[in-house]
């Protein structure tokens, strides 16, 4: 029976903190990276001001388009870190000189997978904070004793268009005063900023009126509960039943970067990008594909090999006050991480004999 010591677990572990902190450092150092956080940010901070039609619910297109950008910008960095991070390292040789230290292959596949998915959990909160802030910036019908209709929060837009643009001066400053790496500073710099916006809407209703002072919500709610939120200090005017649809999607963000890990021990950075893709395009028609498909059809194959990603992308669930379960959290949660340990497993199993000379 194989017996593992305590100091070679503890080895092990130090060994995947190690190789993870290194992998983060060097991810968010990179530009693309940067670029995708910051261009998902915005493009999802904008989609209220060229909002033309409200498809019958307010903040909707803003909800579902944030949602949708971070799946594919979330899959872009996910498969992109890996293909730099694992292929470019074997082709580079530094995964030779670190498997030769000696730590076990499996322990550099998988503490690989755990640094990317850091820098994708850290994309993801920034992009979360920037959904929140959009559906609030949509217009919503507010009531008020003095005023009744529709209302677009520019203050807080301001304030994250400001929080932006604080940020990129800093890390700029950083970079040339102290000699700090720009994307360090910048790529949790703006999603620090926008989770700091979505604290502070809070002391302020959607017209800017701070709750202090006019000690009333502006709210889009009736009058008996108008006049009963008198006398509040902090109320986050927020639709916080995004969270669990953004949670589901950060779900298919580890799946991704378990396969496009495994996928980068064998293959370069543009192909493994190119199959997690597929995956998700397949994932996403998977009731569609695999209809009435035989067992061991190719049909019934690809569903059984394939993640079902339409179990995780629940924006219509959300759709006139709707909630998504708790329970089913929990087993969405397990799904992906069975998918995540199989897809580890099999990276594992392909650099295990990969020729690092």
């Amino acid at each position: 029976m194989l017996k593992v010591s305590k100091v070679e677990i503890l080895r092990t572990i130090a060994q995947i903190h190690a190789i993870a902190r290194t992998t983060v450092r060097e991810a968010i150092q990179e530009p693309v990276a940067f670029l995708l956080l910051l261009t998902a940010v915005v493009t999802t901070v904008m989609i209220p001001l060229f909002q033309f039609n409200r498809f019958s619910e307010e903040g909707r297109l803003a909800r579902d388009g944030g949602l949708s950008s971070m799946l594919i910008f979330g899959l872009v960095l996910a498969a992109g870190t890996a293909g730099r991070a694992v292929a470019g390292e074997i082709e580079s040789g530094t995964a030779a000189a670190v498997v030769g230290k000696p730590v076990a292959r499996a322990t550099f596949v998988v503490a690989k997978a755990l640094g990317i998915f850091q820098v994708v959990l850290i994309f993801w909160c920034g992009q979360l904070a920037a959904i929140l802030i959009a559906e609030r910036i949509s217009a919503h019908f507010v009531i008020t004793d003095n005023f009744a209709g529709y209302v677009t929060d520019r203050f807080t837009l301001i304030f994250s268009a400001g929080a932006l643009l604080l940020t990129l001066l800093i890390s700029t400053l950083a970079h040339f005063i102290r000699r700090k790496g720009f994307g360090a500073i910048a790529f949790p710099g703006i999603a620090l900023s926008q989770v700091v916006v979505v604290l502070a809407s809070g002391f302020y209703n959607r017209m800017g009126q701070p709750y202090y002072v006019f000690a009333q919500a502006a709210c889009d709610c009736g009058d008996a509960a108008h006049h009963a939120a008198g006398g509040i200090i902090y109320s986050p005017e927020l639709n916080l039943r995004i969270i669990p649809a953004a949670i589901l999607i950060l779900f298919v963000l580890a799946i991704i970067v378990a396969l496009a890990t495994a996928l980068a021990t064998r293959l370069q950075s543009g192909a493994a990008m190119a199959l997690c893709a597929l995956v998700l395009i397949f994932g996403l028609a998977g009731d569609v594909l695999t209809v009435n498909a035989a067992l061991f059809s190719p049909r019934g194959v690809l569903a059984g090999v394939l993640p079902d990603i339409q179990h995780f992308w629940l924006c219509d669930a959300l759709a006139r006050g709707g909630k998504i379960a708790t329970a089913y959290l929990f087993e969405a949660g397990l799904y992906a991480l069975t998918c995540c340990v199989l897809f580890l497993t099999a990276g594992c199993m392909a650099f295990k004999n990969r020729d690092l000379g």
